[in-house]
């Protein structure tokens, strides 16, 4: 990773302490006419997700530089980040620059009514003074050595898993949230073969693939929540399918194809037809675990926090650094561990991979 990790960590490792879940060096793309090939526009540096105890979510995005040009008069980098944070639908913005000058106040005012706090050495340095958990410093998720072994490893897998990095920096993030759940769960059962659960980076590949998951489902019971949660059934089907037009088209289609099949094919080849549906076979485990979480909120808002910790303390450090399984230990509930559970079952049987792939959560 590049020369300005450090300030990156920092800043994630403040987003952490206020509650949010952290990604670095996220791709922000769109779609384009060439099969394969996405528009790259820009990346962010630091990303946080914060899910309330209502299941509503908060964005977050940081951009960390130490371009000689932008510190020297960082507004127009505060513009450019601002039409990023508008792009990305967060709600706040940093920009953290690699020096110990002093940023005018005028800059800071103007930066202040777009929504983003600029932050030198001095203010970076202060705001982990103020806000900053005392037990991140004991936590593999806090250093820079453990962020440069996960991204820097994953890039050397082979290329038969290369889809896989691909969803996870761009089409994660360029897809609607209710696609992300059947798009994850299909690219990795057709993977499923590539994968192999002794090899600790696939296996982290793969819990971070699940933490992805987890932000899509926790969004699909944000949705039912905030619609109606007394009767979910419908709301979490129309949301599955992009909302109510979407869901009545699909049925339409799927009943046409179904009377011309039957009016088609002789009695003894109209299994074809029976067999064709619109769900998945996991969608009803898929709701079962949706209603769960908006029953108990709280504890499903600390999944992606939870599972984070999983995938630096026990997946890649193998459970070494023992401060650090205390802190996981300690400081989600037991109902967040269980949920957690529940959702990598359900992962695991919706894509085929083995049991052992996601060892680490049912630890």
């Amino acid at each position: 990773m590049d020369k300005d990790l450090e300030l990156k960590i920092r800043l994630s490792n403040i987003l952490y302490s206020l509650g949010y879940y952290t990604r670095l060096a996220v791709k922000l793309a769109e779609y384009t006419s060439e099969k394969g090939q996405p528009l790259e526009l820009t990346d962010l540096d630091v990303v946080g997700i914060k899910t309330h105890p209502d299941l509503t979510f908060d964005w977050v995005v940081a951009d960390c530089t130490s371009l000689k040009a932008v510190i020297r008069s960082p507004i127009q980098r505060v513009f450019w980040l601002k039409g990023v944070m508008d792009f990305f639908n967060a709600s706040r913005g940093y920009l953290a620059l690699s020096t110990a000058n002093q940023i005018s106040e005028s800059q800071r005012v103007v930066a202040s009514r777009l929504g983003i706090t600029i932050l030198n050495e001095e203010n970076l340095s202060n705001l982990e003074r103020r806000v900053l958990n005392k037990d991140i410093s004991k936590l593999k998720l806090a250093e820079t050595a453990s962020w440069n072994y996960f991204e820097g490893n994953l890039t050397t897998l082979a290329k038969d898993v290369s889809s896989l990095l691909d969803f996870r920096k761009h089409y994660y993030w360029m897809n609607r949230s209710h696609q992300n759940l059947h798009a994850l769960v299909s690219i990795l059962s057709k993977k499923s073969s590539s994968l192999d659960s002794k090899n600790p980076l696939h296996k982290a590949l793969v819990l971070d693939l699940l933490i992805l998951f987890s932000l899509s489902l926790l969004q699909m019971s944000s949705f039912v929540l905030q619609t109606n949660p007394e009767d979910p059934k419908q709301e979490l089907r129309v949301y599955f399918y992009g909302g109510y037009k979407e869901l009545e088209m699909r049925e339409t289609i799927a009943e046409n194809i179904k009377k011309f099949l039957g009016g088609t094919l002789p009695r003894q080849e109209t299994l074809l037809e029976q067999n064709l549906k619109l769900d998945p076979d996991y969608l009803p485990q898929l709701f079962e675990l949706a209603y769960r979480l908006l029953n108990k909120p709280i504890d499903a808002s600390q999944i992606p926090q939870y599972l984070q910790m999983v995938l630096f303390e026990k997946t890649l450090y193998q459970q070494k650094n023992t401060d650090g399984v205390k802190y996981l230990d300690q400081n989600f509930t037991d109902v967040t561990k269980k949920l957690a559970r529940d959702m990598a079952s359900l992962f695991l049987h919706a894509t085929g991979l083995s049991d052992k792939m996601l060892e680490e959560v049912f630890d």
